[in-house]
């Protein structure tokens, strides 16, 4: 039955960016607003694939994110069976598949939508929603009031199945796994919980839930995950890490942001006495410099990149012994990322300057957190002591803001297409085995693939019964090498090289190529290829530009196809018949059976998609025609014709060994042509047959004749035929 996952709560965050959340530079803030020795917020573990541990937190996402999601439901996986063959063909196949229907938990807080989704690092679904699988995704964005999914409702019962309100989740339901090796893959989400960028200060203030007000100009990140919904400090110093973080008490509440409006002192302040005769005194100090990192690196998820981990590093001096790093759970561009390295870099420079200033009573309104200025120097208020008439303030110098922008290079990273699939062409050869295929039964090759950058997959639909209904016989997972003649081919020779001949070809897609390959390669099995329903063999490809290719230097006829080695008219169909071309097994009823197909690609409607129909004629099963076809006389007049068996299982020549049968039973059909037509015709068991002078007599036979030599299948009948003509 269906499982509720250890509840709601687990762990999160994961994949490009996992790991980046928690355990982060606080000591600064920490002294600055809450005293002591630094202490370190939570940090969420990095996580590889789902993750249900009971008790850790959830983050709260902001701006645009890419995350890993927490599994908090599952009706385990499920086991699917299809019966194919038996009879004739042999013996029957059970096959089976493997789907999973299961629930995510992306965010604590409401988000906005989804966008792409990666299942195992490849895009599942894409930019332009297109799903890569035929599954049924739905999206619930966290609301208070969302209802309860109805597919855990309906495994669960209503009364037991959360709506995880106030959570932002994912249900999958029947996700097929044959591509994930049969588990439920590492799936990470790319969030928007925000549709701009996000300010700092507007994330502290939402973290502390009504206890803290926004002042001052923060920098904004494309996206943020807050490492525990409700933990206001730990929150708070992450986002220190980030931005010069401060705190201020107004008296009625807690300001978050940069200090109010920078307090100008008079010059008479700093150096005079005041109404009431004090002496106002400033003793300014600096740290050693070994209290300063000689570099800060800050690694962010790489909004470029798919949100890879980038790292930006500000340096003051190399070279670089003393280096701090701080990983941050934020999404940003590299240049906004090598900014937050440099304006980090110079706080902490700047810190190392700190002053004690005594002030007269009329700048008792002067709060810690507040900047105040003296000539052109500004420093922030760390503590405040009243004492009388007099206001004690301990500063710390604030780093100057630099003027342009920063350059930075965020490297270069593999991402993988996300694309709009497009349409699928489909191709369905009804043609010889391939190598390696096994003998035996009903087949059809299956050759598909799209014109644009973003075609993936395509799932081959059959029907039996003239369209009612349709199964999935086959998926293709990568693109064939399709494509049509823009030369024509003449007719030639299928018993040795052709190096006169030439086509061009021009193929579907820019993400096909054809490839030359030596002489040697082509007699081992290289290059194969289907021209309309011909199969050749290549070893030049010369790229002409765009996606054309001139073949030369050919073996023609292939693997028992020499009769459609005829001349070939321009757009007829070619297909590289590579490991991207796949195999049909179609049930013995099939053969003479006329069958539907559809491919279906990820967001294809399957009822509008085009279809077409294919009779399958079971050319894989037909048997090559006899070679080395000989007549010889006898003494006695007795004509004795004699061949050599072909076989399609065994198309390599071995001497001093015949080719396998690959039939039930070897039998022959001879017939003997006249100008008339047939005159006789008989089957035999073994490769040879006598004409007898008395039956040539009573046939009443005359020049010219012709002998036709066939091999028989018992599935699908004679085969093609040789000829040879005798007097």
């Amino acid at each position: 039955m269906a499982t509720l996952v250890l509840g709601t709560i687990g762990r999160v965050i994961g994949g490009p960016i996992g790991g980046l959340v928690g355990s982060l530079v606080g000591g600064t803030i920490d002294r600055k607003l809450f005293g002591g020795a630094t202490r370190d917020g939570a940090r969420v573990a990095n996580l590889a694939v789902q993750s249900a541990a009971y008790g850790e937190p959830l983050p709260r996402l902001y701006g645009r994110m890419r995350v890993a999601g927490n599994l908090v439901w599952t009706a385990g996986i499920k086991e699917s069976r299809k019966r194919s063959g038996g009879g004739k063909s042999g013996p029957a196949t059970n096959t089976y598949s493997y789907s999973s229907s299961f629930a995510v938990i992306v965010s604590a807080r409401a988000i906005v939508r989804i966008d792409r989704i990666w299942a195992d690092g490849k895009v599942l679904r894409g930019g332009d929603g297109a799903l890569d699988f035929p599954a049924t995704i739905r999206t619930y964005h966290g609301d208070e009031g969302q209802p309860v999914d109805p597919l855990i409702a309906a495994a669960e019962g209503a009364s037991n199945a959360p709506a995880y309100r106030g959570c932002a989740y994912v249900v999958f339901e029947d996700l097929p796994l044959a591509d994930y090796g049969n588990r439920i893959p590492n799936l990470t989400f790319e969030v928007v919980a925000d549709d701009a960028p996000v300010s700092i200060d507007r994330i502290a203030v939402d973290l502390g839930g009504g206890l803290l007000a926004g002042h001052g100009a923060f920098p904004s990140v494309a996206g943020f995950a807050a490492a525990q919904a409700g933990a206001i400090r730990d929150g708070l110093t992450t986002l220190g890490t980030i931005a010069d973080l401060v705190l201020g008490d107004d008296g009625s509440v807690l300001r978050v942001g940069v200090g109010r409006a920078v307090v100008r002192l008079a010059a008479d302040d700093l150096g005079g006495t005041d109404r009431a005769a004090i002496q106002p005194q400033r003793h300014e100090a600096r740290g050693a410099d070994a209290v300063v990192p000689d570099a800060i690196w800050l690694s962010y998820g790489d909004v470029a990149r798919d949100y890879q981990t980038g790292v930006q590093a500000a340096t003051r001096r190399t070279p670089a012994i003393r280096i701090e790093r701080r990983d941050l759970a934020i999404a940003a561009a590299a240049a906004d990322a090598k900014k937050l390295a440099e304006a980090a870099l110079r706080r902490a420079i700047a810190a190392r300057s700190t002053a004690k200033l005594a002030l007269p009573w009329r700048y008792a309104g002067v709060l810690p957190g507040d900047l105040v200025a003296t000539g052109d120097e500004a420093w922030r208020v760390t503590h405040r002591t009243v004492t009388g008439a007099v206001i004690d303030l301990d500063l710390e110098r604030v780093a100057a803001v630099p003027r342009g922008g920063a350059l930075a290079d965020a490297g270069r990273a593999y991402v993988g297409p996300d694309a709009p699939q497009g349409p699928t062409t489909v191709h369905l050869l009804d043609i010889p085995a391939l190598p390696g295929a096994l003998p035996g039964g009903v087949q059809l090759l299956v050759a598909a693939g799209g014109a644009s950058a973003g075609w993936r997959r395509a799932d081959i639909l059959i029907s039996h019964d003239g369209g009612d209904t349709y199964a999935v016989a086959t998926s293709v997972a990568a693109p064939a090498t399709i494509g049509a003649l823009v030369t024509p081919l003449a007719a030639g020779s299928t018993t040795r090289w052709d190096r006169r001949a030439m086509v061009e070809v021009e193929l579907m897609s820019d993400d096909t190529d054809l490839q030359s390959a030596t002489e040697a390669a082509v007699l081992a099995g290289a290059n194969l290829a289907v021209i309309g329903d011909e199969i050749i063999q290549f070893v030049s490809a010369i790229a002409l530009g765009g996606r054309r290719y001139r073949l030369a230097t050919m073996l023609r006829g292939r693997r028992g196809s020499e009769a459609a080695a005829t001349a070939h008219a321009v757009g007829e169909r070619f297909v590289l018949l590579d490991d991207r071309v796949v195999s049909v097994a179609l049930p013995p009823e099939a053969l003479g059976a006329a069958l539907i197909v559809k491919a279906v690609g990820p967001g294809d409607d399957s009822v509008v998609v085009p279809s077409q129909t294919v009779v399958p004629r079971g050319i894989a099963l037909r048997p090559l025609s006899p070679a080395i076809v000989t007549i010889a006389r006898s003494a006695s007049g007795n004509r004795i014709v004699a061949w050599v068996r072909r076989s399609r299982g065994g198309f390599a020549w071995t001497d001093g060994t015949d080719a396998p049968i690959a039939e039930d039973s070897e039998r022959y059909r001879v017939t003997v042509r006249g100008a008339g037509g047939a005159l006789r015709q008989a089957d035999v068991i073994t490769a040879m047959w006598t004409y007898s002078a008395a039956d040539a007599a009573a046939d009443g036979a005359s020049a010219p004749l012709t002998i036709e030599v066939a091999q028989i299948s018992a599935a699908v009948g004679s085969g093609l035929p040789t000829r040879i003509a005798f007097v």
